[in-house]
């Protein structure tokens, strides 16, 4: 068991580091790039049976940067609810509060409330109650060894900075596509599921904003382990590309490398 576990994670290291050549290659040329480094732990609280809470912490910092481009960190809280509201529905609401330091000075504050849902598209099954009582997992396990899903999101964000310049207040769409498949268990709700995970997100503005990540594209590739119901790792490569404009071509590259953890209470 030991041995199979390490082989996942040489593996998994390497699929990290090969996705985000990959992604490297297929920046485009003359684009500025530049290297992150994320992390994200998230704490979910299963209360009811198609309820769930939870709280996102998730910091970035800049690793790498062209010449001349300020480094900067950034921190991000994010208070989530999720209803199950049918088989292939899912209703979220969220609210982003995100505090950025940049070296030049100037700090910057996030406060952006979320809408979304959640739409399956294999559909999954629904909690049994046997002699009044729920399984404890409240999971709605997928129908189908592949998870399909599109998750679009509204949000309005709130900018507010540390000198001179103008607060803002712009709204956005996000539409995210996902797929995953787990490699050594039928199903992504079993216990010791190691699985393959990608997505593709567009943001959208509702208005053009002078800002390099308000209209951009977003490509995240990778791998996880489920431990247990309790436990969930996720090693991921990133890549967003951004514009200024609706009209303007996409000029900027991100690259990033993404840990995520997940607590399930």
């Amino acid at each position: 068991m030991q041995a199979g576990r390490q082989r996942f994670f040489r593996a998994a290291a390497a699929l990290l580091v090969s996705s985000l050549s990959f992604l490297f290659r297929c920046d485009s040329a003359g684009a500025q790039t530049n290297l992150q480094l994320w992390g994200n732990v998230t704490i979910d609280w299963q209360k009811v049976d198609r309820l769930t809470y939870a709280v996102d912490l998730e910091p970035k910092v800049l690793l790498t940067a062209p010449a001349g481009d300020p480094e900067w960190a950034t921190v991000d809280v994010t208070p989530k609810v999720d209803y199950a509201a049918r088989r292939w529905l899912d209703l979220t609401g969220e609210l982003l509060a995100g505090y950025t330091a940049q070296t030049n000075d100037v700090n910057s504050v996030e406060l952006t409330p979320r809408a979304g849902v959640r739409f399956h598209l294999f559909s999954r099954a629904v909690p049994v109650r046997i002699a009044g009582h729920v399984n404890r997992d409240r999971e709605l396990p997928p129908k189908r060894r592949l998870v399909l899903r599109d998750y679009v999101r509204v949000e309005w964000r709130n900018l507010f900075y540390s000198d001179d310049t103008d607060n803002s207040s712009t709204g956005r769409l996000r539409n995210r596509i996902e797929l995953l498949f787990p490699l050594n268990r039928a199903l992504m709700t079993n216990d010791g599921a190691r699985y393959l995970m990608a997505d593709w997100e567009w943001f959208i503005p509702f208005t053009d904003v002078s800002e390099r990540f308000a209209n951009k594209q977003r490509v995240r590739t990778g791998v996880g382990w489920r431990r247990s119901r309790d436990w969930r790792f996720e090693a991921l490569g990133v890549w967003d590309r951004s514009r200024h404009t609706i009209s303007d071509g996409f000029t900027t590259s991100d690259y990033a490398m993404s840990v995520q953890v997940k607590r399930v209470f």
